[in-house]
């Protein structure tokens, strides 16, 4: 339990005002709560959901949503997009982009990412018209079950700093007990689990396309994958219903 309520601290800004003494041991082997801290987020975005349609329409819903999610995660993984994109697009060496990336100052791209990706995001959340309840509730989990499968996959390409805590650390182990937390969230409806592995599919090429820009994936990498899988989660889920 202390390691949960450590994640959550960690990964979200919601009001858990303990004290808790904790090692790096800790946070380390707290990775397989990712996505019961995803599921936490999923319920306050659904619940945020049933409440917002009885006073709004579709459109105020969809902004609202977008701009509580990024008030529950305090930003965090909008910052790692942010840096990644500055650092990858920069068009330097792998030092140089890592350097970039550690820079707290946003870039054009960096900017220019997090613009695209919240209107990208409205938009979908918007045009989505089944099963918004369970889209919204699955969405944070998933996302965050490919960082597990990232930080198992990838390595970490500088020697100190905080990504390392998790990339290259997670044993099979803690990638199976994170699994079933994921599926058992899931198991009320079994055809969300094919988007999942759409969102499998995209983290194992975005590892492999970091890697060979900067030799391995950092803190910032895993951030900019939780919101861009949640891009691709909800971009599968539209086309979908297109088709």
């Amino acid at each position: 339990m202390k390691r949960l309520i450590l994640l959550i601290q960690f990964l979200t800004r919601i009001p858990i005002n303990l004290k808790l003494d904790v090692t790096r041991e800790d946070l380390k082997k707290s990775i397989i709560y990712f996505p019961v801290v995803g599921y936490l987020i999923g319920l306050i975005l659904t619940y945020f959901y049933k409440i917002s349609i009885l006073y709004f329409d579709k459109t105020i819903i969809a902004f609202l949503i977008v701009t509580f999610e990024i008030l529950i995660t305090g930003g965090l993984h909008m910052d790692g997009l942010s840096d990644t994109f500055d650092g990858i697009y920069s068009g330097r060496k792998k030092d140089e982009i890592i350097e970039i990336m550690k820079d707290s100052n946003i870039g054009t791209f960096g900017a220019l990412s997090m613009i695209i990706l919240v209107i990208f995001k409205f938009l979908l959340i918007l045009k989505i018209n089944e099963n918004l309840f369970v889209v919204l509730l699955m969405m944070p989990v998933f996302s965050r079950m490919c960082t597990i499968i990232a930080s198992k996959i990838g390595k970490y390409p500088k020697e100190t700093g905080m990504g390392d805590i998790f990339i290259g650390q997670v044993n099979n182990k803690q990638l199976a007990i994170s699994m079933l937390f994921t599926f058992s969230f899931a198991i009320f409806n079994y055809k969300i689990y094919t988007f999942f592995i759409v969102n499998v599919i995209f983290t194992l090429w975005y590892v492999k396309y970091i890697s060979k820009r900067i030799d391995g994936i950092t803190g910032d990498t895993l951030g900019a994958l939780v919101e861009l899988n949640e891009i691709i989660f909800l971009l599968a889920i539209y086309i979908m219903e297109v088709l």
